[in-house]
């Protein structure tokens, strides 16, 4: 499938062995031909970067690898991916994904089309469950995520962002210098930083005229998540500690 943009799609993996599809991403690389993939092992011990390898080499021309020797936890590996396709230059767009493909590849496609507009700078998926959508969530995560979005959304970046927290984001090449170059204050909350880096770079524009959240028809919790229910007893000091950070 051709489409007018070429897009970079980072995908950061840690013993993802037994969890990651690659028949589903071998699918999407032969059907897409302007997308492109770079998996970010992440000091791995269980066999991931073998068969992340071993992929890339049935598709050289799209397929890339980048491993850290050490773990170094999801947000330095995203960014560690996304500056290296970012380098490259030859894509229009880059974006992050979750290796466990809880987003469904097949949500790519009508999201990039946000970019069809010059001015949409980002876009990412957003976890809404409504009439005609596949959305499952463990109620227990639902319930927390929304007092989390909530408190996010009008305390911290003071945009009406409804899941800041879905792991399915892409971003015109021409902001990743300024949101991605420097490392994150936070490895847990990235993504919020990401809304927080964004809107302090474009202070002078409302973010709702350079920035989509699309809902997604499909999105599954899958078992093995790395995100336990007490990471969210993190949430007061780092959402404090962005707040004293960027004084958005």
């Amino acid at each position: 499938m051709e489409c007018k943009f070429k897009v970079g799609i980072i995908v950061p993996c840690y013993n993802e062995a037994k969890r990651i599809s690659l028949g589903n991403f071998d699918t999407h690389v032969v059907s897409h031909s302007d997308h492109f993939f770079c998996f970010v092992n992440d000091g791995s011990s269980d066999g991931t970067l073998e068969l992340l390898e071993q992929f890339a080499i049935r598709y050289p021309k799209q397929v890339y690898v980048v491993n850290n020797e050490n773990n170094l936890g999801k947000a330095e590996s995203v960014r560690k991916g996304v500056n290296y396709m970012f380098l490259l230059g030859k894509f229009d767009i880059i974006g992050f994904i979750d290796a466990d493909l809880a987003t469904p590849l097949f949500e790519i496609d009508e999201t990039i089309k946000i970019f069809e507009n010059p001015k949409k700078l980002i876009a990412f998926g957003s976890r809404i469950k409504h009439l005609g959508g596949n959305i499952e969530r463990k109620f227990i995560r639902y319930l927390l995520g929304r007092i989390f979005a909530t408190v996010v959304s009008n305390w911290l970046i003071k945009t009406p962002v409804y899941d800041t927290q879905c792991g399915f984001k892409f971003f015109r090449s021409t902001i990743i210098d300024d949101i991605f170059f420097k490392p994150f204050v936070s490895k847990w909350f990235f993504d919020i930083e990401l809304f927080c880096r964004t809107i302090q770079t474009y202070k002078n524009i409302d973010i709702n005229e350079i920035s989509q959240e699309r809902f997604l028809n499909t999105w599954q919790d899958v078992k093995g998540s790395k995100i336990k229910l007490s990471d969210y007893f993190k949430v007061p000091l780092e959402l404090i500690k962005l707040k004293l950070h960027y004084r958005i």
